[in-house]
């Protein structure tokens, strides 16, 4: 768990996962980036394994924990969600199978009420469905060798650091199982980054989603994920250019669709984004 002044839902969120995993072995660690509202007093009386910032992200605060994690398997879960008692027969069912990922379902709760759940199990796993869909990285059980052959989070990324990732262990989970019930909860606030239901927390997610597109265009990809990145460039900039618009920044909304038009004239990319985002809209990313 990383975390940064996350109080008071860092409370709920540790012990959920306590009561999640009495019964079993497990340790929590928590790297805590600098907090100043109590949040480092609360978590050095909580029974984690603390380790406390300053660090310059999210993600460099995963890596912290992950690089000081003694377990056979690892799961993420943020400061302001809930672990599910599920998790236990996943972990299970991980171990009783040597599986190198275990994927759960996850739901969204806003204001006591589940907004939306996930179908993992009724998804193909592949680089469609996760640069598409919802990549759910926090339902997902992965172990620890598979990290390490893996490597650490690109924290240059951003919010697109979790797709990135499960882009990685795409190709180097060889055997996974999954689990149809929900191990995770995400909780809608307005205080969340990527769950906060405005326009303004929509922009930050498609401007990380971008920068992800620059990585992959580096990187050395066949030509059928050459095209579908591509397609996920279009349609993510269509989709920052309307948040741009919403949140009043209408001189970048028309400067973002005048890039998109000049990085893709032709239509086939545009037809293909739309193809592929009609068809994995909220949907979860698979297994």
């Amino acid at each position: 768990m990383p975390c940064l002044n996350a109080m008071p839902h860092i409370v709920a969120a540790i012990d959920s996962a306590m009561a999640a995993l009495a019964g079993t072995p497990y340790e929590i660690v928590v790297a805590d980036g600098g907090s100043t509202d109590g949040t480092v007093n609360y978590l050095r009386t909580a029974g984690v394994s603390l380790l406390e910032g300053p660090d310059s992200s999210l993600y460099e605060g995963l890596n912290k924990a992950l690089a000081a994690a003694r377990g056979d398997y690892a799961v993420w879960l943020n400061s302001d969600d809930i672990l599910c008692p599920d998790i236990v027969e996943l972990a299970s069912l991980a171990r009783g199978s040597a599986a190198d990922m275990a994927t759960g379902e996850v739901q969204t709760v806003a204001g006591g009420k589940v907004i939306w759940k996930s179908t993992h199990h009724d998804v193909r796993f592949d680089f469609n469905s996760l640069l598409f869909g919802v990549p759910n990285i926090n339902c997902r059980i992965v172990s620890m060798g598979l990290l390490r052959t893996a490597g650490p989070f690109v924290p240059g990324l951003g919010l697109g650091a979790d797709r990135e990732m499960m882009l990685r262990l795409l190709d180097l989970a060889g055997k996974r199982t999954a689990l149809p019930k929900a191990v995770y909860c995400y909780q809608a606030h307005p205080a969340s980054r990527t769950m906060g239901g405005t326009w303004k927390s929509y922009r930050s997610v498609h401007e990380a989603n971008l920068k992800l597109v620059s990585y992959l265009r580096a990187a050395r990809l066949d030509a059928n994920r050459e095209e579908v990145v591509e397609a996920y460039a279009a349609s993510t900039r269509l989709a920052l250019a309307r948040a741009e618009f919403f949140t009043g920044d209408w001189g970048a909304a028309t400067a973002t669709i005048a890039a998109a038009i000049a990085d893709h004239p032709m239509p086939g990319d545009w037809y293909r984004g739309l193809s592929l985002h009609r068809r994995y809209r909220g949907q979860a990313s698979g297994w």
